[in-house]
């Protein structure tokens, strides 16, 4: 829900959803930069719009019309002169697809592929090794406590 307290003839204030914003409906922006960037209303513009009971259609950009739209594609587009264009034929992609079903894309860690042939992991165990001597067997803090 959005609340929207007037500032003056064209700017709101609008409380509520993410962000508190001023909307200038006159020159099309909002705090939160949506409306200034996309040139179409924000949910905050909107809220505006409503309030102030302005159609929502008027205030969208004149480059989204539909006459805009239009007059783009109203004449022929060419290439660029000086290269030659090869008549081709296209057709649509052939179909891939069989009735088996898809492989997966990624390969499976050690722990999926246990688990799928229904058995438990082995745990691999580590080799220890002193720190002083480097001999397998006993640790440093095992030989410390000896000492002592």
């Amino acid at each position: 829900m959005m609340y929207v307290q007037p500032i003056d003839g064209w700017r709101f204030l609008v409380k509520g959803g993410k962000v508190d914003c001023v909307v200038d409906l006159k020159n099309g922006k909002c705090d939160c930069g949506v409306y200034a960037v996309e040139k179409i209303p924000c949910s905050h513009a909107i809220a505006a719009g409503t309030y102030a009971g302005i159609h929502v259609s008027t205030l969208v950009c004149l480059v989204y019309s539909k006459l805009n739209l239009f007059a783009g594609y109203s004449e022929n587009i060419y290439p660029c002169a000086g290269q030659q264009v090869e008549a081709h034929t296209c057709f649509p992609p052939k179909e891939k697809c069989g009735p088996e079903r898809q492989k997966k894309s990624r390969w499976q860690s050690w722990l999926e592929l246990s688990r799928m042939r229904g058995r438990t992991p082995r745990k691999q165990h580590m080799v220890y090794r002193c720190s002083i001597c480097k001999e397998t067997g006993h640790t440093h803090a095992s030989t410390m406590q000896e000492l002592t």
